[in-house]
């Protein structure tokens, strides 16, 4: 954004670059309290936690109110860089109080030197090096590592890294001297490559960006502290006795067996479980199924709070006990997919594998693959019935039951960009900005199916990139496959931060032989 921005600068700066970047500071600042009103929910519902456990919810709960300290401490530093700019452009004197002057009282937009004189030199532009830039400087740093040590985690309490937090912390706050774009050779300091030459509305509208930027690392790092704290945690709203059978039909022979729990259930408090009128001693509930019919459990959990007092919690279910039969389902779905190879287990309680065979209607191929079966279904809309049979000690065949699968298209597929992050295969499918020199490495477009329980390849058979030019109109580059072109490089190449551009008319062929026009992806460079 920075170079983009150095780059419309010139002595006189038209009144459309000054009424956008204006537009974009509004942009900025409805995005900003709308985070800010998530933020307030995310502590509230913390505040619930803390107030239920403090003593496993404590550690974190005090952590997130730090980092609410140390946002609203930043977020107001950068407001008060905003007004020492805005009273030097103006002329405005300290009888006027701060929060008076905002954004929309700035007259002189345009002004090209007053941002830089009061980061360089403070606000009475008297001395270099004593700005008001070098201390705010300072606290983004300093801000920007505080919130990276919280994302490094917690071995001792099991809290995970969060790698992916800390890159975006560490490259929204990056104040590191950079190549100057027009001479690569010279380092420019944060300070000059931020308000240098820098209309005031521009200067503006870059510190309420690092503003958004600290409310959005403040909600990111908030949600992290409270999903660290333990789920099974006894500190929700609503608490319920809960039966989770390992199944609810069971053959004769067999055995009924069932976890009967609290939905979240404290794990330091062992709770009393009473089934059927008798006390077991832990979740697993057990028992013999040696007859056909219907079955009802019942019971209840007596859980002890803090003050000593039990509160007791009902539960019921039931369960099946059959005959022996066919168990068919799909490994990874529960209909089946034209065009593709589907897995397919297939077990029959008693029966070995290698007794087991089975047959099907609307298929393309049916093979034997390991332990199952693997099977291409033909025509969309059309069922599938499985059948199965089993060879028995006698040698001779019986037919144990068949289920219908419905077949249907593959759904759409999404684009992405393919590139590599610290060696490692990546995908950039939008929704954040992109580091330029990831973007730079990346080796075009591929396509992939969003939903990551279905196995399908597709082809991407071409795509266009779509860049606004300094006129404002669009410029278009076709790609013919999936590689990025020498043009589409070349554009890349000359983009600044904050510009955007857009990967559009993707299309993609699928192994069922449909070719597939996939969603546009928009890439922002960071």
């Amino acid at each position: 954004m920075y170079l983009v921005y150095t780059a419309l600068l010139a002595l006189n700066v038209s009144t459309d670059v000054l009424n956008g970047f204006t537009v974009v500071q509004k942009s900025l600042k409805q995005s900003i309290v709308s985070t800010e009103g998530i933020n307030n929910s995310l502590m509230t519902e913390f505040d619930n936690s803390y107030s239920q456990n403090p003593v496993k919810v404590g550690p974190q709960y005090k952590t997130a109110q730090e980092v609410v300290i140390k946002s609203d401490a930043l977020y107001a530093q950068l407001e008060k860089m905003k007004v020492e700019i805005i009273r030097k452009c103006d002329g405005i004197g300290p009888e006027v109080p701060d929060n008076k002057i905002t954004v929309d009282t700035l007259n002189a937009r345009d002004n090209l030197d007053n941002a830089f004189t009061v980061a360089e030199y403070g606000p009475t532009g008297a001395t270099p090096g004593a700005g008001l830039g070098y201390p705010l400087k300072d606290s983004i740093d300093s801000f920007a590592n505080f919130m990276v040590k919280i994302a490094q985690g917690d071995t001792a309490n099991k809290i995970p890294k969060d790698s992916a937090l800390i890159a975006t912390i560490r490259q929204t706050f990056d104040t590191s001297d950079q190549p100057n774009p027009q001479e690569p050779t010279e380092m420019q300091p944060w300070i000059t490559r931020m308000f240098e030459h820098m209309p005031a509305i521009a200067a503006m509208t870059l510190l309420t960006q690092y503003q958004q930027a600290v409310r959005n690392t403040e909600s990111n790092i908030i949600r992290y502290l409270h999903n660290a704290t333990d789920a099974g945690d006894f500190r929700v709203n609503k608490i319920t006795a809960e039966v989770i059978p390992v199944s609810s039909y069971v053959t004769r022979g067999g055995q009924y067996q069932a976890k009967i729990i609290l939905a979240a259930i404290d794990s330091t408090k062992r709770p009393k479980i009473t089934v059927n009128g008798q006390v077991i001693e832990s979740e697993d509930y057990i028992v013999p199924c040696n007859s056909v019919g219907s079955f009802d459990i019942a019971g209840t959990i007596e859980l002890p709070r803090a003050d000593g007092s039990i509160t007791p919690y009902e539960f019921s279910s039931s369960y099946i006990v059959g005959e022996p039969t066919a168990i068919i389902s799909a490994d990874k779905m529960n209909v089946l997919y034209s065009g593709i190879k589907n897995p397919i287990s297939v077990s029959v309680p008693g029966v070995p594998t290698q007794n087991i065979s089975i047959s099907a209607t609307n298929i393309k191929s049916l093979t034997k693959s390991g332990s199952g079966w693997v099977i291409t279904p033909d025509k969309v809309g059309t069922e599938c019935r499985i059948s199965v049979s089993v060879k028995k000690e006698d040698g001779k065949t019986q037919s144990i039951g068949s289920k219908p699968f419905r077949v249907k298209q593959l759904p759409p597929p999404v684009g992405y960009i393919a590139y590599k992050e610290n060696g490692a295969p990546a995908k950039f499918k939008g929704g954040k900005p992109f580091a330029k020199a990831s973007l730079m490495g990346a080796t075009g477009v591929q396509a992939e199916l969003d939903d990551a329980d279905i196995e399908a390849n597709y082809t991407v058979l071409g795509f266009q990139m779509k860049v606004v030019d300094t006129m404002g109109n669009w410029k278009i580059e076709m790609s013919n496959g999936s590689a990025f072109t020498e043009k589409q490089k070349d554009l890349m190449r000359k983009m600044g931060k904050g510009k955007t551009f857009l990967i559009s008319g993707i299309r993609a062929k699928g192994q069922d032989g449909l070719v597939r026009d996939l969603p546009t992806i928009e890439v922002t460079i960071n």
